[in-house]
């Protein structure tokens, strides 16, 4: 069974596109636990838990709590566990890398590369870039393929590219971006041509990389062309049936997106999962995009993302202009980088797709 944790609503940043709105609620270390017990009651070989915020490490005494509960019952009966948390880095330390190294927690960092102080400053306008320096050290060499997450906005996107080479030279192998996609955020024509720019310039250095002995992964990039050469879709969430998520309080939401909803409140930690709520939630994710049917790349891009569809539209089903835009310049982009690397022989490329459809 996987869940999300959402340990605090709290975070000790002010980031320029957060869409949260953050608050003093947190998570009881009891009610963490209820969580664990409620993963393992199900019975599976397998159970892992995404430590998820705000800022997961304010709540640092209840993460390491939680862990070492969970690794006692996996322990107990035989059971496969394993923990993620994405973390903005400030309040990480060798101490707790090496509990993470102890506990297979997964630590991916939020860092926005050459824009981090530009987008990532603390409650008071200060910038965080040369706090983070150290941080990054410890982390790369504690989980050499740890995953930086960066965040770009229209204001910012033509700095896109130069901040991924910046990472990857800074150590870090696998990035990933993500747009910012509020309501509101300021993309247009311009913005998005910038953008497509930008994901151009970063598949020239996918492509130079790529097969280097630290190679340069991108994400975004891999996710597409893994979806078209694996013939799947390229979000099967299962929304409330693969990783519901359970707020502060102990309530249990299908994901992050809609909690505190009482329509899609789906049980708590203390009386388990409502079966009938759950599987109706998920048959409702279901239902076909209206706007998408005919599309070409329907079957790779996140129109199937009922939570994303929900925060941008408040409707699971109806796809923001921005998102649809965004997918159709992140997948040609993408195509374009495997058909290169395929006619070149790349040798990482080569054994990632064996089956190659395109053989």
């Amino acid at each position: 069974m996987n869940f999300t944790l959402h340990l605090t609503a709290d975070c000790n940043l002010s980031c320029r596109y957060c869409y949260e709105t953050h608050a003093k609620r947190r998570m009881t270390e009891e009610t963490a636990k209820r969580a664990v017990d409620l993963a393992f009651l199900y019975g599976h070989e397998k159970n892992g838990f995404s430590l998820f915020g705000g800022e997961p490490l304010l709540e640092r005494a209840t993460i390491e709590s939680l862990v070492r509960y969970a690794a006692e019952k996996a322990k107990k009966t035989g059971t496969g566990l394993r923990f993620k948390m994405t973390t903005n880095g400030t309040l990480l330390d060798e101490a707790f890398l090496r509990f993470a190294d102890e506990h297979r927690i997964d630590v991916a960092l939020s860092h926005d590369g050459l824009l981090q102080d530009v987008q990532r400053v603390t409650r008071d306008g200060s910038p965080t870039a040369e706090r983070l320096e150290p941080v990054v050290d410890l982390l790369l060499r504690y989980q050499p393929n740890a995953v930086a997450m960066q965040t770009v906005m229209p204001s910012t996107v033509d700095r896109m590219a130069e901040s991924v080479e910046w990472l990857y030279r800074r150590g870090f192998s696998r990035i990933n971006t993500a747009i910012d996609y509020r309501v509101g955020a300021g993309w247009d024509d311009a913005s998005m041509a910038v953008l497509k720019t930008q994901y151009e310039r970063i598949a020239d250095l996918s492509d130079a990389h790529f097969d280097d002995a630290r190679p340069l992964l991108y994400l975004n990039f891999l996710s597409k062309i893994s979806a078209y050469l694996n013939d799947r879709p390229c979000m099967e969430c299962r929304l409330g049936m693969r990783q519901p998520s359970i707020a502060p309080d102990g309530s249990i939401y299908p994901c992050n997106q809609f909690l505190d909803l009482p329509d899609y409140r789906m049980g708590d930690v203390e009386h388990g999962i409502d079966t009938e709520k759950q599987r109706a939630i998920y048959r409702a994710s279901l239902d076909p995009e209206p706007d998408c049917e005919g599309c070409a790349i329907a079957d790779r891009c996140r129109h199937h993302c009922a939570c994303l569809n929900f925060s941008l539209t408040g409707r699971m089903h109806t796809v923001a202009p921005v998102q649809c835009e965004h997918e159709r310049i992140l997948i040609p982009v993408a195509d374009a980088l495997a058909e290169r690397l395929y006619e070149r022989k790349s040798a990482r490329f080569l054994l990632s797709y064996r089956d190659d459809p395109l053989d």
